[in-house]
């Protein structure tokens, strides 16, 4: 009990009294550098690994059971179709904009932490290249349960409600193993592996839960552009970029969490 009260104590106060908003932003521009480029590199990698034929399958697959409104599968599509035509040496030259994406994470979780750091930017990369190397095999793991979840999903009734269950899990199970690299790998400090693994399966559980109200999200025919006059471009980077900077926020949180988790553990186990 006492643990949880200083838990509870240490999540409250962020350190050192940065505005965790603004950090939020900062991580979401990054993202918006370097998302992409590691989704392509992802799904290159994972075209190597199984084929492309196999990959562009189960990417159908999936899309099927995505709502159809706002462009999201010709999106999708389109994304995969350049992720697979890529030669070897445009795949790891996308890999510089997506190391960014890490060294944004970085200077955020720094402000979460009291650990001290050096070299935030270049380590950040680094971190981010460690977590790129396993990204191919958690998009093949979500890719491989496509055929089965999408069609659930296409159904609607029950069929649909299981399809939600089975795909929260899955989703659950690769974000938090991907969490374990981010907080792992790119945050300052070192985490001890007990708190890092309830830190993010704990925060993989929140997220898995957010991208199923994206998933929502996509299906309210409300056109994004309706608050911009029209224009369908601002519309659509305002709506993703809206819901991305959402995502950090609990992200940031999340790692937040984990490092207060780990001081209130070391502290129990130094204690008489």
């Amino acid at each position: 009990m006492n643990r949880l009260r200083r838990l509870a104590t240490e999540v409250r106060g962020t350190f050192p009294g940065s505005d965790l908003s603004l950090w939020a932003a900062g991580a979401t521009f990054f993202g918006v550098i370097g998302i992409a480029p590691l989704a392509l590199a992802s799904l290159w990698a994972a075209g190597g690994l199984v084929g492309h034929d196999t990959v562009t399958a189960a990417m159908d697959a999936a899309i099927d059971g995505l709502p159809d409104g706002h462009g999201t599968p010709e999106a999708l599509r389109t994304l995969t179709s350049v992720a697979l035509s890529m030669s070897w040496v445009q795949a790891l030259v996308v890999l510089f904009p997506a190391s960014l994406y890490g060294e944004g994470l970085r200077r955020a979780f720094r402000q979460m932490s009291a650990a001290p750091d050096t070299l935030t930017g270049w380590r950040g990369r680094a971190g981010l290249l460690g977590v790129a190397v396993v990204a191919p095999l958690l998009l093949l793991a979500v890719l491989a349960t496509a055929p089965y979840v999408g069609p659930l999903y296409d159904r609607g009734g029950w069929s649909l409600i299981w399809g939600i269950v089975v795909a929260f899990h899955v989703i659950w199970l690769t974000l938090s193993t991907a969490l374990v690299g981010v907080f792992g790998l790119i945050g300052p400090g070192r985490i001890a592996w007990r708190p890092l693994l309830i830190g993010a399966f704990s925060s993989g559980a929140i997220l898995a839960g957010f991208l199923q109200g994206f998933i929502l999200f996509l299906a309210i025919p409300i056109p994004w552009s309706a608050p911009f006059g029209g224009l369908p471009i601002v519309g659509a980077v305002s709506a993703l970029v809206l819901w991305l900077y959402l995502l950090h926020i609990l992200v940031l949180c999340g790692f937040r969490a984990t490092v207060a988790l780990d001081e209130v553990w070391r502290a129990g186990d130094t204690a008489p």
